[in-house]
Formats: structure tokens, sequence, C-alpha cells
């Protein structure tokens, strides 16, 4: 019986660093795209701080969140493909 138990606490043990560490790999890929979305605000922020025509800054500005669009679609598409 001891036995038994002994191998049942490792099986929890072993659920329970597993369960951490993908917990810690949500926690990164959570902050990454976090970290990508600030970069993508301050990159709009750099342009429209730019001395540029309107028409050219908006274009540019446009270009910029038309491709982080896409870019997030895809991470989207990527997640539902993992899953």
């Amino acid at each position: 019986m001891k036995f038994l138990f002994s191998k049942k606490s490792k099986q929890i043990e072993n659920l329970s660093e597993e369960v951490n560490k993908l917990n810690r790999e949500l926690y990164y890929n959570r902050k990454n795209d976090i970290n990508d979305f600030i970069s993508i605000l301050e990159q709009i922020q750099k342009t429209n701080n730019e001395n540029l025509q309107w028409k050219k800054r908006q274009c540019i500005i446009n270009n910029e969140t038309s491709l982080a669009i896409e870019n997030y679609k895809n991470k989207i598409i990527e997640l539902d493909i993992n899953a």
C-alpha cells in the first residue's frame, strides 16, 4: 500500500511540474504578444510625431496598422492550428 501511495505522489508531482511549465510558457507567450502590441503602438506614435505631410503620415499609419492586424490574424490562425 505504501508503494501505491508513493507512485501516486510521484505522478501528482510530475503533473504539478508540467502544469507549472505550461503556465510559464503561457505567461511568456502573453508577455511577448503584449510587447509586440506595445511596439506597434510605439511605431505608430513615432510616425505620428514625424514632420510629414498629413497624407503621407496617414498612409504610413494605415500601412502599419494593416500589417499589425495581419500579423495578429496570423497568430490567431497559428493558435487555432496548434490547439
